[in-house]
Formats: C-alpha cells, sequence, structure tokens
C-alpha cells in the first residue's frame, strides 16, 4: 500500500469519524446540558464609584476639601522633618490617618444596605478599622520612592513636583503620576487602564477617565489580589427559569 492510498484511509476515517460525532454533540447541547446556577453578582461590582475619592474629584465636586490643606498644620516655608524607623524607611505619620481614610470610598467595598459597625474612642475619635489603616510606604518595586519628598515639595506641601521639576497642584496629580509611568498612561488613554465612567457611545453622552488616585493609593499604589467577578449570564433559550444562565 502506497503513502498516498494510506492518506486517503487515514482522511476517511477521520471525516467518518468526525460526521458520527456531530449529532452526538448536538444531542448533547439540546438534552443533556443543565444550566449552571445562578449567581447574583456581587453590587460592589456595579457600583459606579471608584475605591477612594481623589483630590480632583472632590475639588471638582466643590466638596470640603478644608483637611486638604497641609498648612493648617505644618508651617508655611519650613520644611518638615521625616521620622525613620529601625530599616530606614520613612514611618508615615499618624496624623495623616484621617487624610488618608477621608480618601476611602466605603461604597467602594461595603453594599449600601450592608450596617457596618463603627467604633469610637473616649475622645469621640473614629476607630479606624484593621484594614482600613494607612498601610507601610510602598511606592516601588525597589522601594526607592519611599520617601515623601520625592514627590511632595518641602517648602510647598500643597503642591507635587515630578523628577524633572514640574510643579503641579493636587488635583492635577495624575500628570505626576504620568512622569513615571508612561505606559500605563497610554493604556489610560486609549481606556484599557482604569476606569472610564459614562457612555461608551458617545453620542449618547459624556464620558470621564477617572484620576490615578481615585482607585490608587500613591502612598502603596499596588493592588492586593481580589476575587474576580462572577461571568457575564443570559437567560438559557431552553428555560422558562429567568434565573437560569445560558453557558
Amino acid at each position: 500500500m502506497n503513502g498516498d492510498r494510506k492518506a486517503e484511509i487515514t482522511l476517511g476515517g477521520l471525516t467518518a469519524a468526525f460526521v458520527i460525532l456531530i449529532p452526538v454533540f448536538l444531542l448533547g447541547r439540546s438534552a443533556g446540558d443543565i444550566p449552571p446556577e445562578h449567581v447574583p453578582m456581587d453590587a460592589v461590582f456595579n457600583t459606579p464609584t471608584t475605591v477612594r475619592l481623589s483630590a480632583a474629584e472632590l475639588i471638582e465636586s466643590e466638596g470640603d476639601t478644608s483637611g486638604m490643606d497641609c498648612y493648617s498644620c505644618h508651617t508655611e516655608g519650613a520644611v518638615p522633618t521625616l521620622h525613620k524607623d529601625a530599616n530606614g524607611l520613612v514611618a508615615a505619620s499618624t496624623n495623616h490617618l484621617d487624610l488618608v481614610y477621608a480618601r476611602m470610598n466605603c461604597a467602594g467595598c461595603h453594599k449600601e444596605s450592608e450596617e457596618v459597625d463603627l467604633e469610637w474612642d473616649d475622645n469621640d475619635n473614629l476607630i479606624i478599622p484593621p484594614h482600613h489603616k494607612q498601610p507601610p510606604m510602598r511606592h516601588g518595586r525597589f522601594g526607592r520612592n519611599n520617601d515623601c519628598f520625592n514627590c511632595h515639595i518641602p517648602d510647598k506641601l500643597n503642591k507635587v513636583r515630578t523628577r524633572h521639576g514640574e510643579e503641579f497642584e493636587l488635583k492635577d496629580s495624575t500628570q505626576l503620576c504620568v512622569s513615571c509611568h508612561g505606559t500605563s498612561y497610554r493604556e489610560w488613554i486609549q481606556g484599557v487602564h482604569g476606569r472610564l465612567n459614562g457612555h461608551w457611545d458617545r453620542e449618547s453622552g459624556d464620558f470621564k477617565r477617572q484620576d490615578c488616585t481615585a482607585c490608587h493609593d500613591p502612598h502603596s499604589p499596588a493592588f492586593a489580589a481580589v476575587k474576580p467577578a462572577p461571568k457575564p449570564y443570559r437567560p438559557h433559550p431552553n428555560s422558562a427559569s429567568p434565573g437560569a444562565e445560558h453557558p
């Protein structure tokens, strides 16, 4: 038997096998499949809010920005002293906890219907839950950016400065991020990084790109691992149950 004859027999056998499998596959899809149980979407995945409230958004919405005035505590023109721990790392001041905590958006994690028990100390100060306390300074893979004055201007605390010397107001802090994170910025402009709120169809209405600090804590920007949202679902065509999924 020559090679051509062997090839013909092999291809013929494969074709016959596929022809036999087609009705088996179709019958299995129509009768054998049981739609998976409907998994309700957690409201946290549908909220249009971000996990933080950026300075830009607060200023734009004309909210209370009094807590963002550095010179309500610091002396204008004077350079504050940075305190470091035993490992030589900057120790974040506990006086900044309220400022950082105020930027957290509770609705980014907690459902509106969820009751959250708040605790207060004897001086009527909010006791911040452990998972909301200010994380250690971790900006950069090798710790080279763990210094307040890499971004904040020592004698102009209400402004930030890039490594190239450009100065920006706090509300324009995204431009500071851009000076180092060019790749993420290009993806942000293209809509594949970050958060877009509004309309995909530009003719239906406006859209807004959320600022970097609306999601990332600038002092510790990396995100911890999170449980992914369940997959999208639609009603199964062969089921009268509105809660059934079509795989």
